[in-house]
C-alpha cells in the first residue's frame, strides 16, 4: 500500500509509483529524437541524409534514418545533418560512410 501524501487530499496525486517521474511517457524526449515513418528499403550504394545524434568512442556518428539506427564513419559532430553512402544493411542497422 503506498504512503499517502498528507498535503494532498487525493492519494494518487502524491504517489508516483515504482518508476517515479520516469513512469510517465514523453518526459525525457531530446530535441534530436525525430519519429520517422519506415519507408522503402535501403540498399548498399544509396545516399541518405542523417541527423547525427551522438558520437561513439571510435569517433563514428550515430543517428536514425526511417526508424533504423545508422552508424556514419567519418561524421563526428552531433546535431549536424550529413549525407552518407550506405555500405552495409543488417536488419535494423545501417553502416554508412560520409560523402565528401
Amino acid at each position: 500500500m503506498p504512503r499517502r501524501n498528507p498535503k494532498v487530499e487525493d492519494a494518487s496525486k502524491g504517489w508516483r509509483g515504482r518508476l517515479g517521474r520516469k513512469g510517465r511517457t514523453g518526459i525525457y524526449i531530446t530535441r534530436y529524437e525525430v519519429k520517422e515513418e519506415k519507408g522503402e528499403d535501403v540498399k548498399p550504394g544509396d545516399i541518405i541524409e542523417v541527423l547525427i545524434m551522438t558520437v561513439t568512442r571510435r569517433g563514428e556518428g550515430v543517428g536514425k534514418y526511417k526508424g533504423r539506427n545508422v552508424t556514419v564513419v567519418g561524421a563526428s559532430d552531433p546535431g549536424i545533418k550529413v549525407q552518407a553512402r550506405v555500405r552495409r544493411v543488417q536488419g535494423n542497422k545501417i553502416v554508412a560512410e560520409l560523402v565528401g
